[in-house]
This record gives structure tokens, sequence and C-alpha cells, in this order.
């Protein structure tokens, strides 16, 4: 029988075998492991997907009906992304600075798409096409195409992808109000044109409005249009035939429609009123304005243009029509969205009110947001009236002008209390109960010292304009800084114990001390009162020309004994002639500017200029395309005869004498 032999293995045999047994259950247990990870995060997916989407670090597809292609292509690269982003990021740069701007836009578009969910690229990008790039330019066209391009692409399309983004909101308000609205640019002016022809062209001229309830209806027709234009083409029967006889005339259902309606359908004077040739009068709109004049044909046209408008307002331009109309009836008033600080007002609040509660959101930018509703706010009172003269052809040609608008001071008031509350209202001072209850928490803020400046503002702009409702709101606005406004000790500042007379001819007359100061003064006053009455602001207009007199009468009061005239103006009225001379011979302003203001003056005012102005009012009418009638634009008023004998006293008055001149400074 053959017996077993047994070898003990060598020990460095033994420890080889005993490591692969070791190595084999790691191999195994990482197996299983792994195997147990993959199933849990499985389970872990759909929890993580509810964050990133709460989060908004995942593109809602219920906001997007499916991803662009070549965005939905870039999402899977994986980790090459971050290669790519910083290639197209450092190419952009230098193809800008190499003057290739439209390559450097095509590269950021690249690096937008590759995170579009990270709204600062967005906002980069804008910003460079907006400032950076536009700033390169030399024509007004192009300047205003790469302003246009930085907003649209955070309107249409960051905000596709970001939609509940405070930075992108801050981001296009700062746009429209700073780059559009303010005077950085040297081209601001003609960025003010393109975009208030721009809006008219689709909204049309204002219409004529006595309160600002007919405002809000007009508006209202335009959201409450049908949101599905070929749908109304089928189903309303009349919009029907008016847009098939329209088609007959070359005017399709949309823009080219738009267009002539907002150059030709106009509530206020039409320029073919004053042409000289009766037969251009009657040919100059043909069969298009008869058709689109014709008293049967306005219900069907009303529904077609609202509808038209608020497909553009949509489509184009990704207005929410609600809050629009929201905007103006609970918040803000009756909004003239031909202003460049109207679309800041309405994308700041509207981000402002989107954006809450989202655990992403930049508390800085939240802040700058609602502190252009502010801004806006404040420039819609300084610079909110439009006075807009369009040119369709070339917008840049257009006249435009700015002008103090009062009735947004209610609005800007409530805005500091709000926000006040909104931003400042868990701090242990804006919580006082005892400020609480006066209405006083404001003062628990930094919005406070800016508040007391504007309120001084507020007050002075009520009063210079005038009326019942101005004088009573700025007498009570004077009573809050009376009460509200004290010295830190507590004590009634001495200003405000003093009526509002006395406190507003105060500050007017502490500034009369030079003739050249005081004779600026009136000469503003004047100019200002010959505007509104163009406008037809009958009551501003006699408001400011009675303020030119106040100031008038208080400086040659001081002048009574001025025996050599050095210090005494010329006769108020000869003064105002001056001025309207001046302002019908201003080139900036437009030919139908001069002719309201002709027309609305007093007949004494057209009396003692008529006959200098003569000459210039037959070159303006003669270089009118079209001519102008001289006598339709400019009539000769009555009584010329007698004012043509009157004889206009010089300045001052008789040398008084036996008068020392130093006995002026003894009185």
């Amino acid at each position: 029988m053959a017996e077993t032999i047994n070898h003990a293995l060598p020990e460095y045999l033994a420890a080889r075998q005993t490591a692969q047994r070791r190595d084999r259950w790691v191999r195994i247990g990482a197996i299983v492991l792994a195997i147990a990870s993959f199933v849990s995060a499985g389970y872990l997916l759909d929890p993580i997907n509810e964050i990133r989407k709460d989060k908004q670090l995942v593109i809602d597809p219920t906001t997007i009906k499916g991803l662009p292609a070549d965005i939905a292509l870039l999402g899977k690269m994986g980790p090459a992304r971050a290669l790519v982003i910083d290639w197209a990021s450092i190419r952009a740069e230098r193809l800008k600075d190499e003057g290739k701007t439209y390559e450097a836009m095509q590269l950021h578009r690249i690096v937008c798409a590759l995170q579009p969910r990270y709204p600062k690229v967005w906002a980069y990008a804008a910003w460079n096409m907006a400032y950076n790039i536009s700033v390169m330019k030399y024509s007004p066209e192009e300047r205003w195409q790469w302003v246009q391009n930085g907003i649209k692409l955070i309107r249409d399309e960051g905000l596709q992808y970001n939609p509940k983004s405070v930075t992108l909101y801050k981001e296009l308000a700062w746009i429209y109000w700073h780059k559009i609205g303010d005077f950085l640019d040297d081209e601001h002016f003609n960025y003010k044109r393109a975009h208030a022809v721009q809006m008219e062209r689709v909204l049309g001229a204002p219409p004529i409005t006595q309160t600002k309830e007919e405002y809000y209806d007009w508006f209202r027709k335009i959201v409450d249009a049908p949101r599905d234009l070929d749908g109304m083409l089928q189903t309303d029967t009349e919009v029907r035939a008016l847009a098939d006889e329209l088609e007959a005339l070359d005017l399709p259902t949309g823009d080219t429609l738009l267009d002539f309606v907002a150059r030709y359908i106009r509530p206020e004077l039409r320029i073919d009123e004053l042409l000289a040739d009766p037969e251009v009068r009657n040919a100059l709109h043909g069969r298009r304005l008869q058709l689109l004049s014709r008293e049967n044909s306005a219900p069907a046209l009303d529904r077609l243009l609202a509808a038209l408008r608020s497909q553009v307002l949509r489509d184009e331009m990704k207005f929410d029509l609600d809050w629009m109309l929201e905007l103006m009836v609970e918040h803000f008033g009756p909004l003239d969205w031909r202003s460049p600080f109207s679309h800041p007002l309405y994308w700041a609040s509207y981000g402002d009110m989107i954006s809450r509660g989202q655990k992403t959101m930049d508390p800085a930018d939240s802040m700058n947001t609602a502190r252009l509703v502010f801004m806006s706010l404040q420039n819609s009172i300084t610079r909110g009236r439009v006075i807009l003269e369009p040119d369709f052809d070339d917008p840049f040609e257009s006249y435009i002008e700015l002008t103090p608008d009062t009735r947004f001071i209610p609005y800007m008031y409530d805005v500091y209390m709000y926000y006040a509350e909104d931003q400042f209202g868990e701090s242990a001072k804006y919580q006082r109960e005892e400020e609480k209850k006066e209405g006083m928490g404001i003062r628990g803020t930094s919005y406070w010292p800016g508040f007391i400046a504007n309120m001084h503002n507020w007050i002075q702009a009520l009063y210079f304009e005038g009326g019942e409702r101005n004088l009573e709101q700025a007498e009570n606005y004077f009573v809050y800084l009376h009460d509200n406004n004290p010295h830190p000790d507590g004590r009634t500042q001495e200003q405000y114990d003093q009526t509002l007379d006395e406190w507003i001819k105060g500050t007017l007359f502490e500034q009369l001390q030079t003739y050249k100061q005081a004779e600026i003064i009136v000469r503003s006053f004047i100019q200002k009162s010959l505007k509104q009455l163009s406008l037809g602001l009958d009551q501003p207009s006699l408001r400011s020309l009675q303020f030119a007199r106040v100031c008038y009468d208080e400086w040659m009061g001081e002048t009574t004994i001025d025996i050599n005239d050095r210090r005494k103006m010329q006769q108020f009225r000869k003064i105002r002639w001056d001025a309207i001379d001046g302002f019908m011979r201003d080139i900036r302003l437009v030919p139908l500017a001069k002719h309201r203001l002709w027309k609305r003056l007093d007949i004494d005012g057209r009396g003692f200029t008529y006959d200098r102005l003569k000459p210039y009012f037959d070159d303006l009418c003669a270089a009118q395309d079209p001519p102008w009638s001289v006598a339709r634009a400019f009539a000769e008023p009555p009584g010329m005869e007698q004012y043509r004998s009157f004889e206009i006293e010089t300045r001052g008055g008789a040398r008084q004498e036996g008068i020392e001149q130093g006995e002026r400074h003894n009185n």
C-alpha cells in the first residue's frame, strides 16, 4: 500500500495563497457593495432630482417644451464641457478685443448653451454685448443693434432656462434703465428714440383719455383679446372679412398692418390736414385709410389690432400681459410703454414677484432688483411723460422728449413703504410697535434719507404743477414731514414751522441771488410754460407762467432804485415774447409741436410775435415734404394792425434823478 507523502508548502507560497483568498473576498465584497450602491442610488434618484429641480439646478420640462437639439447634445458632453467652456470663454474675449464681434457673440452663445442653468453666464454675455461690444461701434444703428442683442439674449433665451432667476431679471432691468434710460452712453437719446418708436409701432399712438380708468380699459382690450390669432380669424366672421379686404389692399394681417396703423391712424392731429395741396391730402393714404377709417369697420378693427398687439407683446417681447395690466391697475398707474423706465419697472417688479421663495436667490441681486423699482419710478416722476414725434422710416430722426409726470408720486410713496417692510421687516428697529402704529417703520431702514430728499422734490413738483388735487397732496406731504422728520433731539425742524406757500417761495427766492440767476429762473419757468402749453397741459402751463411772474416781481422789487437799470430785466411780456420766438426757431423741436403751440397761444402771444416769425413760418412750411399751408399751420391772428402800432417799452423806465447808487444799500 502506497504511503501518502505530505509536504509542507513553503512559507512564501502559503502567504501568497492566503493573500489570494483575502483578495478574492475583497473583490466579492466590493462587487456586492457596488451593486448595493447602484441599487440605492436608483432609489435616491427621484428625491435628488426633486432637490435639483427645487434649487433650479435642472431645466424644468414643464416650463420648456423640449430642449433645442444643440442644447440637448451639448448637455451630454460630460466632463469635456468644462474644457470647452474655458476655451470658448477665453477665445470670445480675444475675438472681442480684435473687433471680431459677431464671432465673439457666437462663442458667448456656445458658453451659454453649455451651462444654460447658470444665470451668471447669460448675464455676463448680455452685458458684454450691450456695453463692451456696443461702444466699439460708430453708428447709432449698430450700437442699438448690440444693445438689443444683449436684451434679447436674456429675455428670449436666458429666462427661458432660468425663469425664476432674480439675477437675470435684475440684469435685464438694469440694461433698460441704465443703458437706454440714463445718460451714460453717448447715443442714449438715439436708444430712447428707437425704443419709443418700436413700442409705438406695436401699440399705436397712445389713446386720448381723461381718466386712468379709460387708459386701463384701452389696454385691457389687448389683454382680453384671443391669444390664438389664427383661431380668431376662423371664428370671427367680421374680423375675417376685414382681414380679407386688407389683404386685397396689400395690408396683410401682421407687422405691415401694425406699422400702417401706427403711422396714419392717430388720435391727434394728422399732418395731412396741414398740407397745402388738397389733392395730396386726398391721395396720401388712399383706399387703405378709407377702409380703416370706415365707421362700420371700427369694432372689427379694434378686435383685430388687439389680437395682433397681444401676439407681438407675448411672442416677440415675452411680456406677461396679465402682469402688465396688474402692474398698472394695482401698483403703478397708467404706464406709457414707450418710456424707457416702464420696462425696467416691469422686469424688476416681475422678477421680484416670481423669484420669491427661491433657495438659490442671491440676496444682493434681490435687493438691487427692488432698488430698480425705486429708480424706475423716480425717473418716471422726473422724466416719465413721453413726447414723441416718430419717424418710422428712420427712428433715429424722431423727436423725443421726456418730461415730468407727477401722477407717479403717490405710487412712489407706496413703494417706499412696501419695500421698507419687505426688506427690513425683521429688524428690531423696524418692528417697534410705536413706529408700526404710526406707519413709521420706514425710519428704521436705509431708505429714510432718500425718502426725505424725494419728499421735498415731490412737494415742489406738485406745488409748481398746481391743481386742487396736487396742492392737497403737497400739503399732506408737508404735514407728514412736519410730524415725522424732526431734529435728532425730537424738536420740529424750523423749515417746517411755516406754511407750505412760505416754504416753497422761500426755497425759490433763495436762488434769486444775482441778476443772472434770476433771469435764468424766470426764463426757465416761461419756457416750461410754453412746452406744457404745446402739449395741451393748460393748467400746469398757467401755473408755470404764474411762478415766472412771482420770481420776476420779487427780483424787480429789489431794483426799484436801480438808477442806471443795470440790474433790471426787460418787461415781463417782452421776455415771454422772446421765449415764444426762441421756441418756434428751436431746430430741436419738430414742426408739429410748434403748430400745436401756435394754436393754443393767447392772442397777445401770437400778435406781438407774428410779423417777425412770418418769414420763418414760410420757410418752415415750404421745407416740409409735402409742403404745408402757412395759413393752416400758422394762421395770422386777428387785429394785427393794433399790434403793429403798439410801441414796446425799453428796459427799466425813466431815470430816477437825485438818487445815489449807494443809497440802495442804506435802505
